[in-house]
């Protein structure tokens, strides 16, 4: 126990994770999203139970995994109906609908749908000197990225096929020469149903490899100035058509063993597995020939780049300082000259948003389909309940009676506001009805706005403004002339001081 102990303690000092402890824990932190829907699935507000989450995810990542190629990914309503169908065996009894739902679901949640980066993080560390440092490892389980015809397409990023091999941080091209050599020590010895496995971990490392080779061209695309030709792309290139000339080659071999087994077989369910292995050599075989195709055009790539990115000028970075430089003199301005500049900095620092991509069939689909009848079971949404109720008026008929009565005292000569609240509010003492000058000043207010015509008795009630200050303890504002007479006379009146105001 003690030897094992120095043993570690020496690897330690020397800075070296022999254990494997960081890339056992990054292998976790990777296939930890794609468990989380399991951990998250009693907190919807849907009934999901039944469904299993990982499997349905996996099948996201693997369909993703085997329909994007060089240049181009996978589909999202594709990949939908793939995870849509395993939902469906799973949950038989369930609608259609529901198991669109839970696939969309579990797509969103595999981009990681909501975060600013669509980044997943875990934090691990390695033990180096005597010392322990922290790391933090960010992946991507599947990302979104324009295709060729400007809509959005799906590709699986390396660690999500890890997480269908199993492996993560581990050499891809030693890996790949591992996996063709265990299918083919299988297919000799004639176990084919083994061999059907290994076969499809094959694929997926060919497909994780092709990956491989194009996130490192991509950053070629981005900054020519970020590789050098001999030492990172010229190196990279032979490595990477040696290792797929030998990837053919012990493919090619296992193919052809494979048709000798077919031919000379007696049993009746061999040709079947053959075939079927067959087929899957076919496809490494495909996109081996088209990773081999993408990089005898590097030099032609790295040349268009290298032409290309000379002519482009190099971002110029300027600060600015927005107390000193904006928001001090904005201040300083009044509001009519400071809103056109703030309106035209927000229009200058805000950036571009790129529109969405509109897919024609989706978009018709969408405006043909009949909106969805809601979920009576949703408990989330309460259907209130309306009683029957009757409007109330603030004010009763004795009210308005008395109202119309004092400003029947009102004439030619007019009667200030002040006079008839302060006789309101004495009739109100002594009758007994509150409230009656709130009435009173509503009910002279509207006159000030629109007078009120008797055609029966050809006369104009009206209150006007001669910018006397009202004395009360309740209302403040004008102290308003409230007059009735003859229409013609009044109407002449109330023009003037409008014209006036």
């Amino acid at each position: 126990m003690g030897r094992e102990g120095n043993w570690m303690s020496e690897a330690g000092l020397r800075g070296r994770d022999t254990l494997g402890l960081a890339t056992r824990v990054k292998a976790l932190a990777v296939a930890d999203p794609v468990l989380d829907l399991e951990r998250r699935k009693p907190l919807l507000s849907r009934e999901w139970t039944g469904y299993q989450m990982e499997e349905l995810a996996l099948t996201a990542i693997d369909t993703v995994t085997l329909k994007m190629d060089f240049d181009d990914g996978a589909r999202h309503e594709d990949i939908v109906a793939a995870v849509a169908r395993v939902a469906d065996l799973q949950m038989p009894q369930r609608d259609r609908d529901e198991h669109s739902d839970v696939a969309r679901w579990v797509l969103d949640s595999l981009l990681n749908v909501g975060t600013v980066d669509r980044d997943f993080s875990h934090d691990y560390g390695i033990a180096s000197g005597g010392t322990y440092t922290s790391h933090r490892f960010s992946f991507k389980l599947l990302r979104e990225v324009p295709g060729p015809d400007g809509r959005p397409r799906l590709r699986a990023s390396n660690e999500a096929i890890a997480v269908l091999v199993g492996a993560v941080d581990l050499d891809i091209a030693s890996e790949q020469v591992a996996a063709d050599a265990k299918l083919e020590a299988l297919v000799r010895r004639g176990r084919l149903t083994d061999a059907h496995r290994a076969a499809e971990m094959a694929l997926r490392r060919t497909v994780q490899y092709t990956e491989h080779i194009r996130t490192r061209l991509e950053g070629m695309r981005r900054d020519i100035r970020s590789v050098d030709w001999v030492r990172d792309v010229q190196r990279m290139q032979s490595e990477a058509l040696e290792h797929i000339e030998d990837r053919i080659n012990a493919e090619n071999t296992i193919k052809d063993n494979l048709v000798r087994m077919m031919e000379n077989s007696t049993e009746d369910t061999t040709p079947a597995q053959a075939a079927e292995l067959i087929a899957i050599l076919e496809e490494c075989l495909r996109r081996h020939a088209s990773l081999q195709a993408n990089l005898q055009e590097i030099g032609e790539r790295f040349r268009a780049e290298q032409e290309r990115q000379s002519f482009v000028p190099p971002p110029s970075r300027t600060h600015v300082n927005l107390e000193r430089q904006l928001l001090q003199p904005a201040l300083q301005l009044p509001v009519r000259q400071a809103y056109p500049l703030l309106d035209q900095f927000a229009t200058a620092a805000t950036p571009p948003h790129r529109p969405a991509t509109i897919y024609l069939p989706d978009l018709l689909t969408s405006l043909m389909t009949p909106p969805a009848e809601p979920d009576g079971d949703d408990g989330l949404i309460i259907e209130p309940e309306f009683g029957d109720t009757h409007d109330t008026s603030g004010f009763c008929d004795e009210q308005y009676t008395a109202v119309e009565a004092l400003l029947e005292q009102a004439d030619t000569d007019g009667v200030r506001l002040s006079e008839l609240l302060n006789t309101a509010r004495r009739r109100a003492a002594t009758v007994g009805q509150p409230g009656l000058d709130h009435l009173l000043a509503l009910y002279v207010l509207g006159l000030f706005g629109a007078p009120r015509y008797a055609p029966d008795r050809g006369t104009l009630l009206a209150a006007l403004a001669d910018d006397s200050e009202l004395d009360d303890s309740l209302f403040a504002g004008h102290d308003l002339l409230v007059v009735q007479g003859p229409a013609t006379t009044l109407t002449t009146a109330t023009d003037l001081e409008e014209g006036a105001a």
